[in-house]
């Protein structure tokens, strides 16, 4: 049986899905499928937040062994039936695309293919950096929209870290793991491939600092745009005591212009902030009546609560500039009247 140099061809996925009439592959499938789901809660603590989960290298194996088609089924098992034997919360079904993304990946790499490290590498990197990082934010933000009622921020710097610290040790373990097991499945007959290429050296050594250095780079340019375009009074949810700052800071300059009557409060509505630089503050002012319970009000009530309190009236909008992000250094604050349709 043939090798192939890419998985882009016809014969690749005949192959592949020649897989499924193999009475050998379904049980050697149904064996990695017991051992994922075993593994699933073992690993190795590195440190703090970091552990190599074992389950991995058997994903690897098995769908270097049985390619795609089957190990996009063995995931979606797999994952399902770890979820029942150790929930870990709700079931949420979308995550099992996360499994599904990573199996896929070690396929299109290392079945049918000539194994060596650099394609190892490639697996991994693409396994963490574009499945684990960038496929499961939007996830995980629906996770947490539907069943914790919360905003999740979309890259999570820990877990952003986490990953990309993850990346070189896992290349490295799933590489020895692959060149003690490759020999032993060749001879077995379920693979084209006796590992005779598995050695590590210096260059592989230098792909994965490179691809460590691309993606720190990627995640800190990110990182960079997001804060100075993104809105952060959604973030604040968790920083009462700045929003109550920014909110007094907003309240006591427009007093002193004198552009605020009696009963009239500011509460900020979104925070875009520069790094190193002025903060704009786009506001609105309410008129409160005596049942206002202004205290709560102003040390950081959220969107959804002021939206909901019905002594608050919506009178204005507005905007200013804080400088260096300082609540008592309030430049070119505007009000503007809403306009009655």
């Amino acid at each position: 049986m043939p090798l192939y140099k890419s998985p882009f061809s016809r014969d690749y996925w005949r192959s592949a899905v020649q897989e499924l009439k193999k009475p050998r592959m379904l049980v050697f499938a149904a064996l990695m499928i017991a051992l994922r789901v075993a593994l699933k809660p073992v690993g190795f603590n590195l440190g703090p937040g970091m552990r190599i989960n074992t389950a991995f290298v058997v994903n690897a194996l098995g769908a270097m062994t049985f390619g795609p088609v089957m190990a996009m089924a063995a995931a979606a098992v797999s994952d399902t039936i770890g979820c029942l034997l150790f929930p870990t919360g709700p079931y949420f079904f979308p995550f099992i695309f996360v499994e599904i993304a990573g199996s896929l990946i070690f396929a299109l790499f290392l079945y049918r293919a000539k194994v060596t490290p650099t394609r190892v590498i490639l697996s991994r990197f693409c396994i963490d950096f574009f499945v684990n990082i960038l496929l499961n934010a939007p996830i995980m933000a629906l996770y947490y929209h539907l069943f914790l009622g919360k905003s999740y921020a979309m890259f999570q710097l820990p877990h952003i870290i986490k990953n990309l610290c993850m990346f070189p040790v896992e290349s490295f373990f799933l590489t020895l793991f692959l060149a003690v097991m490759l020999p032993i499945l060749y001879r077995s007959h379920l693979i084209f491939d006796n590992g005779d290429d598995l050695k590590f050296n210096r260059k592989h050594a230098a792909v994965i600092v490179s691809l460590f250095l691309v993606a720190s780079c990627c995640v800190v340019g990110y990182f960079f745009y997001d804060y100075n375009t993104a809105n952060h009074a959604p973030r604040m949810s968790h920083k009462p005591a700045v929003m109550a700052a920014y909110n007094e800071g907003l309240t006591a300059e427009a007093d002193r212009q004198e552009l605020l009557e009696d009963g009239q409060i500011i509460l900020m509505d979104k925070v875009y902030k520069h790094f190193h630089g002025d903060t704009t503050i786009l506001f609105n002012v309410y008129d409160t009546t005596p049942e206002t319970d202004l205290e709560k009000i102003r040390k950081g009530a959220s969107a959804k609560t002021v939206e909901e309190d019905t002594t608050l009236t919506k009178i204005a909008t507005g905007e200013a500039t804080l400088l260096l992000d300082d609540a008592d250094s309030v430049e070119d604050l505007v009000i503007m009247p809403l306009t009655e349709k």
